[in-house]
C-alpha cells in the first residue's frame, strides 16, 4: 500500500513540474517574439513588427474597455479608470 502512495506522489510531482516547465516555455516564447529575436530574420524589422503588433493589441484592448465603459480619456489624453479615477496601468492594488 505504501508503494502506491509513493507512485501517486511521484506522478503529482511530475505533473507539477511539467506544468511549470510549459508555463516557462510559453513565457520564453512571448519574450522571444516581443524583443524580435526570432532566428533567420532581421532583428530590427522583427522588433518593429513586434512593436506594431503590441500597439495594435493595446488599441484593441482599450477599445474593448471603452465599450464596457470602464475607461475614458481625461483632459490631457491619459487613460483613466472611470470607477476609481486612477490612471490606467496604475499597479496599486484595489481593495
Amino acid at each position: 500500500m505504501g508503494i502506491i502512495w509513493v507512485l501517486i506522489a511521484l506522478c503529482v510531482l511530475v505533473l507539477v513540474l511539467l506544468v511549470l516547465w510549459l508555463r516557462e516555455r510559453r513565457n520564453a516564447r512571448i519574450e522571444h517574439v516581443a524583443y524580435g529575436l526570432r532566428e533567420g530574420e532581421d532583428s530590427d524589422e522583427q522588433t518593429r513588427t513586434s512593436i506594431t503588433e503590441m500597439e495594435a493589441e493595446f488599441v484593441e484592448a482599450i477599445s474593448k474597455l471603452e465599450e464596457l465603459n470602464l475607461v475614458k480619456q481625461d483632459e490631457w489624453g491619459h487613460w483613466i479608470w472611470i470607477e476609481t479615477g486612477k490612471p490606467l496601468g496604475n499597479d496599486e492594488k484595489q481593495g
